[in-house]
């Protein structure tokens, strides 16, 4: 198994949440993050010296999934995210170790 967290503009939630399901995703959790990457130090550089970017509204995405489906979900995430703009985001792979649904107790795939 495997977790994918998916930081992206919350402009692109819905267009991203709908590709989603049609890939077959049956659930993912989504937080309100605030946060700063490459963009930052590029911002300031092309503005001044003393300007400072704060902290961007994000969404990030994290969805659990077999160790099969994840190439094409990583795929699908890019073809409706990808902008080639600073700020598209990012797509992170952690590997799941043991998952567990607390209404039956199913473990391990069958629990996602």
């Amino acid at each position: 198994m495997k977790l994918i967290k998916c930081i992206l503009p919350e402009k692109k939630l819905d267009k991203v949440k709908e590709t989603l399901l049609r890939q077959g995703v049956q659930g993912m959790t989504v937080y309100e993050v605030r946060g700063f990457g490459v963009h930052r130090s590029q911002l300031e550089q092309k503005i001044s010296r003393n300007y400072v970017v704060e902290f961007l509204p994000q969404v990030m995405l994290e969805i659990v999934l077999t160790d099969d489906k994840v190439g094409d979900i990583v795929k699908a995430l890019m073809s409706v995210s990808r902008t080639g703009q600073l700020g598209d985001g990012k797509i992170f792979v952690v590997p799941v170790e043991e998952a567990v649904r607390l209404r039956t107790g199913e473990r391990g795939d069958a629990a996602i």
